[in-house]
């Protein structure tokens, strides 16, 4: 037959398994819950940015592409520019 010393260490011994269950590994628990839930979610964010990055990509891509279409045409207007000033030139030289 248990006696009541021993029946009051059995129950400290389930009270304390108890407690720790609840003061210390269920807020342990439910903080590791909510990490992963704002882990799901930046994952998430940074799936969006990462698309949003290969579409400013593709942009800048074609702005540069017309960039260099402006400057070669900048360079062929550089070209005429310089040989109708030889052509003002030469006429310039012939009326003295």
């Amino acid at each position: 037959m248990l006696n009541v010393g021993e029946l009051a260490t059995w129950v400290g011994w389930i009270m304390t398994i108890v407690g720790l269950m609840v003061f210390i590994i269920h807020p342990i628990l439910s903080s590791f819950t909510k990490i992963s839930s704002n882990l799901t979610k930046i994952s998430h964010n940074l799936d969006l940015i990462s698309r949003d990055l290969e579409a400013s990509k593709s942009d800048r891509l074609a702005i540069h592409s017309d960039l260099k279409a402006h400057d070669e045409k900048l360079d062929e207007h550089d070209v005429r520019l310089a040989k109708h000033d030889e052509q003002l030139k030469t006429l310039f030289k012939g009326e003295k």
